[in-house]
């Protein structure tokens, strides 16, 4: 297997088309979809099964808004970590370029790989699968339900075609996909905004008492709520990374990279804790467990059923951006990675007319349907499609996160005197809490979900072999 070195001739170049606003879109954009407002009611519910009493459920609630905050800082700490190392390496395919340049060829491969069969195709089949399920309930709303007998091909076959529809825009060219994606942004932020202030207009909210933490006791069962709160509060934030694998495509990438994600996620961390704030102000923890949909059941009790249709329409538009903004930046990784590759040869090419690479988008997009259908045989039946999905995609995922910040310490060590326009704010100490944070994290994961995260590592290993296979 030989490489491609020179990227310009052999692959053609990505048109840097996007602005400071556009990459800042992406980085809100592409984390703001299902996880702020399915994952709430899941970790409610987590915490309420620890077996600790009505006493400690009043303790439960500043636990979880502390966990936001948290996972926030943390975070950001990745993001400043990560706009060292893409403003020194604006090129296409992000962290699959850290990893390469940093570990080797075998690491960048690993991660095109992961990505390919599990993380970036898993986050668009749970995406598509998220916009389903709250599809169905809006359609139930406006007094259209979906026929028993129908209801399993129509949660099957809707997500199927939002993806395929996504593709095709697309390929279009990336003015196409990043205007859909600005567009939808900025109704999801404001939706996720409206949301923080809520508890400003009503009368019946009551304030988060941080004081009550300490009825909570600490022991098995409460540190398994907290690992598996942190897994659905990390997939809430996973996607500010995806900036970075557009950085070909972004105009001046030195500048408005390190700014586009350092900003992007202090305006996700603000929302997300303003939102959850809102959920259990307005509602006792008993019935944010209950409330798949809790944004809906906060705005319905305000609003009645003409706010709570509101709110399944927007939540369904920051779904679609969501999805958008994976099917926009996954394909470029493939394409990273085939530029690298000749055995990849085909998905490096550019459509001459539209300035994509179609056939990634199209392979990425096929193999996300496929993703579809597979997750509907879950060995457990009480789980949904959503978040069989979301568990199976997040432990590789965050993995290789931490290889990737990781790697700003291996650069500052294996190329010292390397053009670097930014430099981490906080180093050593701000990515060191971000590792810190992740192995803590993935050590829980293995805990919690330990069929999810052997998955994962199975995926990684056969990546091993076929990298090893392909080389001869």
């Amino acid at each position: 297997m030989q490489s491609e070195t020179n990227h310009a001739s052999t692959a053609g170049q990505l048109r840097p088309v996007l602005g400071l606003f556009s990459a800042g879109a992406i980085v809100v954009g592409g984390v703001i979809g299902t996880g702020v407002f399915l994952k709430p009611s899941k970790i409610a519910k987590d915490f309420l099964e620890t077996g600790q009493g009505v006493e400690a459920a009043s303790g439960y609630v500043p636990l979880i808004i502390l966990l936001w905050v948290v996972c926030g800082i943390v975070n950001l700490c990745g993001a400043l970590a990560l706009a060292e190392l893409s403003a020194m390496m604006p090129h296409a395919g992000g962290t699959y370029v850290f990893l390469r340049e940093a570990y080797g060829r075998i690491w960048g491969f690993l991660w095109g790989w992961a990505e390919f069969w599990v993380i970036r195709s898993g986050s668009i089949a749970a995406l598509a699968a998220g916009l389903t399920i709250f599809m169905t309930e809006f359609l139930k709303a406006m007094g259209v339900t979906v026929p028993d007998h129908l209801q399993k091909p129509f949660g099957i076959g809707m997500p199927i075609c939002v993806i395929l529809c996504l593709a095709g825009v697309n390929m279009l060219g990336v003015r196409w996909g990043g205007a859909v994606q600005n567009i939808t942004t900025i109704i999801k932020a404001g939706v996720v905004a409206f949301l923080g202030v809520l508890p400003f207009l009503a009368t019946r909210s009551h304030p988060i008492d941080f004081g009550a933490l300490r009825s909570v006791t600490v022991e098995a069962s409460v540190l398994a709520a907290i690992g598996a709160a942190l897994s659905g509060i990390m997939w809430a934030y996973d996607g500010w990374g995806n900036v970075t694998v557009v950085a070909e495509e972004i105009r001046n990438p030195r500048v408005n990279l390190p700014r586009a994600l350092s900003i992007g996620v202090i305006i996700l961390t603000l929302l997300y804790t303003g939102a959850n704030v809102a959920y259990h102000s307005l509602l006792p923890i008993e019935a944010v467990a209950k409330e798949s949909q809790t944004a809906v059941a906060v705005t319905k009790l305000l609003f009645g059923d003409l706010g709570a249709k509101f709110m399944l329409a927007m939540l369904m538009i920051s779904v679609f951006g969501a999805l958008n903004s994976n099917v926009l930046v996954g394909p470029r990784i493939v394409f990273a990675v085939a530029r690298d590759y000749r055995f990849l040869g085909p998905l490096r090419r550019i459509d001459p007319r539209s300035g994509t690479p179609a056939l990634a988008i199209g392979i990425l997009s096929a193999w996300s349907c496929l993703l579809i259908l597979a997750g509907t045989f879950s060995p457990d039946a009480n789980k949904r499609l959503f978040d069989v999905l979301t568990e199976y995609c997040l432990f590789g995922g965050s993995l290789f996160y931490l290889a990737a910040v990781v790697a700003v310490f291996v650069m500052r060590v294996k190329s010292p005197d390397a053009d670097r326009p930014y430099r981490t704010w906080g180093y050593p100490v701000v990515p060191m809490v971000f590792v810190a944070f992740y192995v803590l994290f993935l050590s829980g994961m293995v805990w919690t979900s330990p069929v999810e995260s052997v998955a994962g590592l199975l995926l990684i290993g056969t990546g091993v072999v076929i990298y090893a296979v392909a080389r001869k």
